[in-house]
């Protein structure tokens, strides 16, 4: 039997079926589900690290844990129960909102130099570094990912992959006719770079794909001197059902991203060196319960999502 989240079509109604389920033993979430229902998914990873702010925050999400209500943190629910799940994170978040680097004094014109159009198309080194990792970018080589602390000197490091999805919200299932269709990042365009005292910033943007299956993106590339890490903003337009989209990190240890999001990265090893992909939306629409296809089209999440990642430089000993 499905667990009571998963049959109730909203929180409002888990109770009733509680005292029509009894105790269990319920299906578990199936193993795939890790990246079902991205925008839960970047919401989970925001109300946890809130919760280990703030005491209030816990208390919030105390009645979810996810020892005794795993169908919720793994997605696997009807749209109804997923809705109120989310607006019960984003009270955790907001008891609790995160302090990133604290921000610069405005810089003055003089000291912010800014290219766009004609001239940003005339520069050919697009650098954006931090106080430990960096990132360039080019048309020949797309994004150039460098750690000299940790030896890591990787071109075309970003690169993004979409399948067609034929499963549920419980595992992602291959539609074994096609192969994976991949983009890099190098066909993007530069868009806007700006240089400030002791921080750079690069915007991207472009669209993943030139037939009827693609997605508008933006990337925006930021490093500050006073920081370890370079942040990647990325941004998708997602309208496309029934697809899988990964960003793929090559040439880079898995252990150096950090991805704000709870797990949804996959370390592939092949003859190449392989590389670490993260789901940045899997759009499934089909859940199973007690036996039978019950269907989630908000588990399509379109919209436009963002992902933020940061490439962390190695600290010297």
């Amino acid at each position: 039997m499905s667990h009571p989240d998963r049959a109730a079509a909203t929180l409002a109604n888990v109770d009733e079926e509680r005292a029509h389920r009894g105790a269990g033993p319920f299906v578990a979430p199936g193993p795939g589900a890790a990246d079902c229902r991205i925008d839960v998914k970047l919401l989970q990873w925001h109300a946890l690290a809130a919760a280990a702010r703030s005491a209030r925050s816990r208390e919030r999400l105390a009645a979810f844990a996810a020892a005794t209500r795993p169908d919720l943190w793994a997605g696997t629910t009807q749209d109804g129960t997923a809705r109120g799940f989310m607006a019960a994170l984003e009270e955790a978040i907001a008891i609790a909102p995160r302090t990133d680097a604290p921000p610069r004094p405005e810089a003055s014109p003089e000291r912010t130099t800014t290219w766009t159009g004609k001239d940003l198309r005339k520069k050919k080194d697009l650098l954006v570094a931090s106080g430990g990792s960096r990132v360039r970018f080019s048309r020949k080589e797309g994004l150039l990912f460098v750690d000299r602390d940790g030896g890591a000197h990787s071109a075309n490091c970003l690169r993004f992959e979409a399948r067609t999805d034929r499963g549920t919200l419980d595992a992602f299932v291959p539609d074994d006719a096609e192969r994976p269709r991949l983009f890099s990042a190098q066909f993007l365009q530069a868009r806007r770079y700006v240089q400030t005292a002791g921080e750079t910033r690069l915007l991207l943007a472009g669209r993943l794909g030139r037939g009827p299956i693609g997605w508008p993106c933006e990337l925006e590339i930021s490093g500050r001197d006073d920081e370890r890490s370079v942040l990647l903003r990325l941004r998708i337009e997602h309208r496309v059902p029934g697809q899988r989209l990964r960003a793929r990190f090559l040439g880079i240890a898995p252990g150096a991203i950090v991805h704000e999001c709870t797990d949804v990265r996959e370390v592939v090893e092949n003859d190449a060196g392989g590389f670490v992909a993260f789901t940045l939306v899997r759009a499934c629409t089909t859940l199973r319960v007690d036996g039978k296809d019950v269907p989630v089209p908000g588990a399509a999440c379109f919209g436009t999502i963002e992902h933020r990642f940061r490439l962390v430089g190695v600290t010297p000993t």
